[in-house]
């Protein structure tokens, strides 16, 4: 039978090897994270070069004619010799299934950045969101313990009414200027903690729906 001191160190053991565990694991996977972006953002700069070695017999024919009717009397033999072979190439069959085929590849890749960064800020401005309806959270729960509401919150207004037009982008309900006429601001901060936390876990939908359930308690304490 094992002694119970070395059952009390085995017991701390095996969750500080667990998180040991955990800890090299995120880190395997940001290192993975990052060598693949590395790969990807490689792949996608060939991509795009081969993409533009395909342009040129288009854009190689277009140049040549504007150089004759612009600035060359008549073309020289080279230049002839030139256009001709991009016009050749051109025409060919693999040529222009190449061509159209590296064209949808980079039209995707394109799309598919846009929507990633679009994501990325978005992403951002829910996380900034959090942050404001959080800190208004905390600040007007104690200037209602220390003062009279509403009359403690002229200065912190302008930032609060501009909390709401944000959370209006993201289809957020939003009690607007009514919670200045109740009698405490423990409503506003606590829809403000609420929302603020679901925001700050990027739950939107659950936070609309959370917002959205404090529209009642607005309206009969408006009532009352």
């Amino acid at each position: 039978m094992r002694p119970l001191h070395d059952l009390g160190s085995a017991s701390f053991e095996h969750p500080r090897a667990a998180l040991a565990q955990a800890d090299n694991f995120h880190k395997d996977w940001l290192d993975c994270d990052k060598q693949w972006r590395l790969m990807s953002k490689w792949f996608k700069l060939l991509l795009f070069g081969i993409w533009g070695l395909l342009l040129i017999p288009l854009i190689g024919t277009a140049v040549e004619k504007w150089f004759v009717e612009n600035l060359l009397s008549e073309p020289g033999a080279a230049t002839t010799a030139l256009s001709n072979n991009l016009v050749a190439i051109g025409e060919l069959r693999w040529f222009k299934f190449a061509l159209v085929f590296m064209t949808g590849i980079v039209i995707g890749i394109s799309l598919e950045v846009s929507a990633r960064k679009a994501g990325e800020r978005r992403a951002f401005e829910l996380r900034s969101l959090a942050y404001k309806f959080r800190t208004l959270s905390d600040e007007i729960k104690t200037r209602t313990a220390s003062s009279a509401w509403p009359a403690n919150s002229r200065d912190t207004r302008p930032a609060i009414l501009s909390a709401f037009a944000s959370a209006k982008r993201f289809d957020l309900w939003v009690p607007g200027e009514r919670v200045f006429e109740l009698p405490d601001g423990s409503f506003l901060s606590e829809y403000l903690r609420t929302v603020g936390m679901l925001l700050e876990n990027g739950r939107l939908d659950e936070a609309r729906r959370e917002a959205l359930s404090w529209q009642p308690f607005l309206d009969r304490t408006k009532r009352a």
